[in-house]
């Protein structure tokens, strides 16, 4: 069930990759009935993923044992970044590709401290993932409307990346049954 979770939420997260496709789709279906098919679709993986994960006694390299001590702040970034993303921040301007990079500082950091096969799978198809996306972004040289960036946003996702930070170290064990630390 974890394998085919993984196919399906990254199979769907592909088809903005393929613009004629999505095109496509979005014309024969609509463009709520597309999203709301898309969004079904990448929960379903996502679920799959989630209750079919189990951490294997597989280890294939040691586990990076100081990422712990840096992880607050390396979440920080990560999550404030994928706040970034989402408003008209000067941060998403900087960056260009905020919440793919948010997503890479997640994995790696996930994968440094996870070296079982089945996480390594999971976090290292997001690396992939976010790595791809801003690969396609680039080459697609797909300029975004200049948006006003203002201070303000960039200053509440900083301020949300801190509280996104507290809940994350705070309750990671009720999400996803692993304990920090």
């Amino acid at each position: 069930m974890f394998k085919a979770g993984v196919i399906i939420f990254f199979g769907v997260h592909l088809i903005p990759f393929f613009t004629n496709l999505k095109s496509f789709l979005q014309t024969k279906l609509g463009e709520n009935p597309y999203m709301g098919i898309f969004s079904l679709i990448s929960l379903a993986g996502l679920l799959m993923i989630i209750f079919g994960f189990e951490s294997s006694s597989n280890y294939l390299y040691s586990a990076y044992s100081n990422a712990y001590l840096y992880s607050k702040y390396v979440m920080f970034f990560s999550l404030t970044f994928l706040v970034a993303a989402n408003l008209p921040t000067h941060i998403k301007k900087i960056t260009r590709h905020p919440m793919s990079l948010g997503i890479a500082i997640w994995s790696i950091l996930h994968l440094a401290t996870n070296p079982d096969t089945s996480s390594i799978v999971l976090f290292g198809s997001f690396l992939v993932y976010s790595a791809a996306s801003a690969l396609v972004s680039e080459l697609r040289d797909v300029k975004e409307k200049a948006s006003d960036a203002k201070l303000i946003f960039d200053i509440l996702a900083v301020v949300l990346g801190i509280f996104l930070t507290f809940l994350t170290f705070n309750y990671h064990e009720y999400l996803s049954g692993a304990v920090l630390g």
